[in-house]
């Protein structure tokens, strides 16, 4: 019994001895390990916090690059506006000076004008009448020739085919005068009725063309009938 009772005791001993001895290293070595991961938690928090101020800060800096790169695109825009206005307006100052001597000139040369027209003697205006020719297809010439005194309505048209180069073909002399082609176009080529007639003013006078009178501003025209 006395020898059992020692050994009971003795192996209590060693383990108590082991328990302590376990506890202490437990106390000892793993207690710092468990404090660690509380320091890396909490300096984690730190560091974002630092990160981002520097961002913050990174993204401030980016900010007042871009402001200043835009002040300065502004700078460089107001300075090409204003080389602009000034190029406009130094190009109207020469347009200006142009359309000003272009305007003198125009002055001048009224003036000029004006002076040649009262140097110019007054004449009288020249006497005249008005002479037309009108086949079957139409006008064949017309013109004023000139008046003069005693003129016959054969006489005018005479004037105008010589000054056309015209042919003209007639019969008759003075106040019997007949005219059979204007142009080569005659009498009866549209039929027995047809031939060349003449009115002035509009009006057919009842005599022949050598014995009717013009005056000064008369209208005449020799017209191609078909129907008499």
């Amino acid at each position: 019994m006395n020898k059992t009772k020692k050994y009971t005791i003795i192996f209590v001993v060693v383990c108590f001895l082991i328990i302590g001895g376990f506890s202490l290293y437990h106390a000892l070595f793993a207690a710092p390990t468990q404090t660690t991961p509380v320091t890396l938690s909490e300096t984690q928090p730190q560091q974002q916090e630092e990160t981002k101020q520097q961002e913050d800060t990174t993204e401030n800096q980016s900010t007042e690059t871009k402001k200043e790169s835009t002040a300065s695109k502004d700078n460089s825009s107001t300075q090409k506006q204003q080389s602009s206005s000034t190029k406009q307006s130094s190009s109207q100052q020469p347009s200006s000076s142009q359309s000003q001597s272009t305007s003198t000139n125009e002055t001048q040369k009224t003036q000029e004008v004006e002076e040649e027209e009262v140097e110019e003697p007054t004449d009288e205006m020249v006497e005249s009448v008005y002479v037309k020719i009108t086949g079957v297809d139409g006008v064949i010439a017309s013109d004023y020739v000139e008046f003069d005194e005693g003129m016959s309505a054969f006489d005018a048209l005479k004037v105008l085919t010589d000054n056309y180069e015209i042919s003209l073909k007639s019969s008759g002399l003075r106040q019997t005068v007949y005219v059979k082609a204007i142009n080569g176009l005659s009498e009866f080529d549209y039929g027995g009725r047809s031939g060349w007639k003449y009115r002035v003013n509009g009006t057919y006078p009842s005599v022949g063309a050598g014995a009717y009178t013009l005056k000064n501003g008369d209208q005449l025209e020799w017209i191609y009938s078909q129907n008499g």
